[in-house]
């Protein structure tokens, strides 16, 4: 699946040996990652930025955990070394004309922090008696490890590695107001929080989080020991936040967690490694979701309002595979994305294929609506061999949720009653919770296939005037599944409508339809952009096999 990006292009170099007052520079890339590069500093999509001030740290090391060591506005202890903790201390003494403040990196191959087989510079800040290991980042701020020069060209060149997972990372934001910060271009390793959000208005991009130091495994060096944190948090309130083409794998927690509102989370790849892979067995052909496997971790939560989960082209959309923790029964493994909250668009998004089209699948449910989201447009999404159902709704908030041309496509049956869930796993699941009104609204009928033309109206015992009806194609296996989004089309008054295929139906397949209400009276009680569930198979043709007669001659 050829959809990520090319190559990035640095179209200036920054000036960052001068410790002074810089002009304008700015950092275009091209618009990101394509399959076989991952979301690095050299390959994904940059907004340019301007600064004011250049801090430039050129030691890895980090000597004590003084909060009032700077480096340059100090004197004598206060300037040697300038490291990254120093650099930090520096920036939230600036203000006024000096922001924005760009936090660079020259540090020598000769200091201790290099790896020259790898071409980085790790970084291993001490533990101070604060809950994160750094002082929170003021506003305005850019931390860019793609700044530093030489080193490889194949992901960030400037690791943190954390002192333990019971530290938080860089904190995004000291106090309201502290927004515009910058954070590209860095990996991270062993903390509890990697990275917290705690203003609005930031932008995390092409970073790492909870891989090795070349990216091929996880930050332990083994496939299966993951690191038991979390990846990004956003704090409750924050909005219009921004998280991009970066690569998440390996956490017990999750891999981000998106609250507040406005917030955007796309070109994500999340339970891989760098390269969008996820090392499968060779006996099996896709993820075993057994003991010893890849251990991807877990996906994202979205709560709060308004955020936009991939974007409108395939290529902004975040990619979920390898997902699973070696935590015991299937009913524990979490999904690729827990939504609640209300105004969400989910679009591009693709679960269960890795960054190169390849078959993985993810051990959990695809999309969790069991929180009762509303007021959704679940948009263009591609859901290949989750574990359990492809999108579950299991709540009396789940109203007025378009879903629209997202495909569902699963090799097996699909499960049985999980643990003490009272119902089967599905492509489109509803538990006990979702409005009998959507439980019981059956979607549009097919009354006649005849070539490439269609004819229907509305489903038996749901009138459905106006409504928008989408046709998939199926197989007339026992998997219920949306193979291919065929057609849209919307009825008249009368919920009679007709559509017209591609081409006609092959031996052997179907459609099933979904419907949309244009109104909040078609579905007593639920609003306008509601969408039922897939329809029974329906207009099948099926193939004939006739007896074979074996005759003796």
């Amino acid at each position: 699946m050829n959809r990520r990006f090319g190559q990035i292009t640095l179209v200036m170099s920054l000036a960052l040996l001068a410790l002074s007052v810089v002009a304008v520079v700015a950092l275009a890339w091209e618009p990101l990652h394509s399959p076989d590069r991952p979301p690095t500093v050299e390959s994904a999509e940059g907004a340019a930025y301007t600064y004011n001030t250049v801090i430039t740290v050129t030691s890895g090391t980090d000597p004590d955990t003084s909060k009032s060591y700077t480096c340059y506005t100090g004197t004598g202890s206060d300037r040697t070394p300038c490291t990254l903790r120093r650099a930090i201390v520096e920036s939230r003494g600036r203000s006024g004309s000096d922001l924005p403040v760009l936090i660079g990196f020259n540090i020598p191959e000769s200091d201790t922090s290099y790896d020259s087989s790898l071409g980085v510079w790790k970084i291993e800040p001490r533990a101070s008696g604060d809950l994160s290991v750094f002082r929170r980042i003021k506003g305005q701020v850019i931390i860019d490890g793609g700044t530093q020069p030489g080193g490889r060209a194949s992901g960030p060149k400037i690791i943190l590695t954390g002192p333990s997972t019971a530290k938080d990372g860089l904190i995004v934001g000291d106090v309201a107001g502290d927004d515009g910060i910058v954070i590209r271009g860095l990996a991270f390793q062993n903390f509890k929080t990697h990275l917290y959000i705690n203003t609005d208005g930031n932008l995390v991009e092409n970073c790492w989080f909870g891989l090795s130091d070349d990216g091929a495994t996880l930050s332990s060096g083994d496939d299966t020991d993951p690191e038991g944190g979390s990846g990004i948090s956003l704090a409750s309130g924050t909005g219009h936040n921004t998280i991009r083409n970066n690569v998440f794998a390996g956490f017990n927690g999750v891999a981000a967690a998106i609250r507040g509102d406005h917030n955007v989370f796309l070109g994500n790849w999340i339970g891989m490694r760098a390269d969008g892979t996820v090392p499968i067995p060779a006996q099996f052909d896709k993820h075993p979701c057994l003991s010893g496997a890849w251990v991807g971790g877990v996906g994202i939560t979205v709560e709060g309002d308004d955020h936009q989960i991939g974007g409108s082209t395939a290529a902004e959309g975040n990619v979920f595979a390898g997902l699973f923790l070696d935590v015991g029964p299937v009913t524990t493994q979490r999904p690729a994305m827990d939504v609640s909250g209300s105004g969400h668009t989910i679009q591009n998004n693709t679960i269960g294929l890795d960054a190169n089209g390849d078959l993985v699948g993810v051990c959990g449910r695809g999309l969790d609506f069991g929180n009762g989201p509303s007021d959704m447009l679940v948009q263009d999404n591609t859901l290949f061999e989750t574990g359990l159902s492809a999108i579950l709704m299991n709540n009396w908030q789940c109203n007025g949720n378009t879903l629209r041309s997202n495909i569902i496509r699963r090799a097996d049956a699909w499960p049985g009653e999980q643990g003490n869930n009272p119902f089967s796993e599905d492509a489109i699941a509803y538990g006990p919770h979702v409005p009998d009104e959507l439980r019981t609204f059956t979607p549009a009928r097919v009354t006649q296939v005849n070539g490439t033309s269609v004819q229907g109206t509305s489903g038996q015992g749901s009138p459905c005037p106006l409504c928008t009806v989408e046709l998939f194609l199926d197989d007339t296996d026992a998997v219920t599944e949306a193979l291919t989004s065929l057609v849209i089309v919307t009825a008249d008054g009368s919920g009679n409508w007709s559509a017209t295929l591609a081409a006609p139906l092959g031996p052997g397949m179907g459609l099933r339809t979904m419907s949309t209400v244009p109104d909040d009276w078609t579905i007593t009680g639920l609003d306008a952009g509601t969408t039922s569930n897939l329809s029974l198979l329906q207009g099948a043709r099926y193939q004939v096999f006739l007896p074979l007669l074996v005759r003796r001659r």
